[in-house]
């Protein structure tokens, strides 16, 4: 349960760099980002949303990842998409027996299975009481996980239910697909497979076996979320082991990586196997130049929204019968690509393009681009 009050709940600014947010955060629990509509407010009564002014266009929900919350994680994306989009944001995953949950800033610690039943218990009456056909699911790192694992089971349901009422499983499928609740599942720096942590699961493991409670030590320190995602856990092996496969026919997938990842290792773990007749997209997110995003930064690079944008707009293009000078399409902000640090964001642009330039020889003397 998260420990807010809804009426707590307000607007925190607009701002452009990780370590900024996270520290504002801080002193600052209750600050959801600008723009964005707390989900919880809305379940319970204290906030009636206005989706009429957004042209039919598919809400989205913002689900953070492992230690953070809405604010700090969606403080710049939030509000650039909230310009010409609904957007929804939720908290959850306290974990009160964690000791870094003292700080009520900190979220996504509990058990992953626990996590995501609140996560699915808050998008589907969300989704209930708004009267949603579907939405669009953004999430990073943990985020991401649950963003996939609802879009699945929802799917699974109406899968089994066409099944039941008579129909073969490829109408089934088809049926299934058709009437997806999700539309898309965009996930940041996803930790789909699992992370070796530069090797933390190995130094667990040998210090499990000389005796040591290390699992339940790093489980009562920083909660059990953590050792949860690491490569070859018991959740991530059955998340990925799935009968029907790891995702599913009508969801769209963007999933974006990032090379200089810290925290998914190796980074490509941030993307989806393709599938036959599945809509897998997935992006390195420093193609092109003078991005380097970590995981963290990775949520304050414009590179990242520009990706989205056009990803989100694509679908629309799409549903709307191939209309580029649709009045919805002029509305979405453009971002020239610019200078993104690690653990930062972006740089403004004068001084991006000169300290830029000396972080990008040093990367590359490493051998690291």
């Amino acid at each position: 349960m998260d420990d807010y009050s809804p009426s707590t709940r307000v607007f925190g600014p607009l701002l452009r760099a990780f370590p900024q947010a996270y520290l504002r955060s801080l002193r600052h629990p209750e600050w959801i980002p600008h723009g964005v509509q707390d989900v919880r407010e809305i379940l319970d009564g204290k906030v009636t949303p206005d989706l009429d002014g957004y042209n039919g266009r598919t809400p989205i929900v913002l689900v953070h990842g492992t230690w953070m919350n809405s604010f700090n994680s969606f403080a710049m994306l939030g509000p650039f998409l909230a310009r010409n989009r609904p957007v929804f944001s939720l908290d959850y995953g306290s974990d009160p027996a964690a000791l870094v949950s003292r700080l009520r800033s900190v979220k996504a610690t509990t058990d992953l299975s626990d996590a995501l039943a609140e996560v699915t218990d808050l998008l589907d009456r969300f989704r209930a009481q708004l009267s949603l056909p579907r939405v669009d699911l953004i999430g990073h790192s943990q985020g991401g996980l649950h963003c996939r694992s609802y879009a699945n089971a929802s799917i699974d349901s109406l899968y089994d239910d066409a099944l039941n009422h008579g129909l073969n499983e490829e109408d089934a499928e088809q049926f299934a697909s058709d009437n997806s609740p999700v539309r898309a599942v965009i996930s940041l720096a996803g930790n789909h497979r699992g992370t070796t942590a530069w090797g933390m699961r190995r130094r667990l493991s040998a210090l499990e076996r000389c005796g040591l409670p290390m699992h339940k030590l790093v489980d009562r320190l920083v909660g059990r979320a953590c050792i949860q995602q690491l490569l070859d856990s018991d959740y991530i092996a059955t998340l990925n082991r799935a009968a029907r496969g790891i995702t599913r026919h009508g969801p769209q997938y963007l999933n974006i990586g990032t090379p200089f990842d810290t925290v998914v290792r190796p980074w490509t773990g941030a993307f989806l196997p393709e599938q036959e007749g599945h809509h897998i997209t997935n992006v390195n997110n420093a193609t092109g130049g003078g991005d380097w995003s970590d995981h963290l930064a990775l949520l304050y690079s414009p590179n990242t929204l520009e990706l989205i944008h056009e990803f989100l707009d694509e679908l629309d293009r799409a549903e709307e019968g191939g209309a580029e000078d649709s009045s919805t399409n002029k509305q979405t902000p453009r971002h020239v690509r610019q200078r993104v640090l690690p653990m930062y964001g972006a740089l403004p642009t004068r001084l991006g393009r000169r300290r830029g330039r000396r972080l990008g020889r040093r990367l590359g003397r490493r051998g690291r681009i």
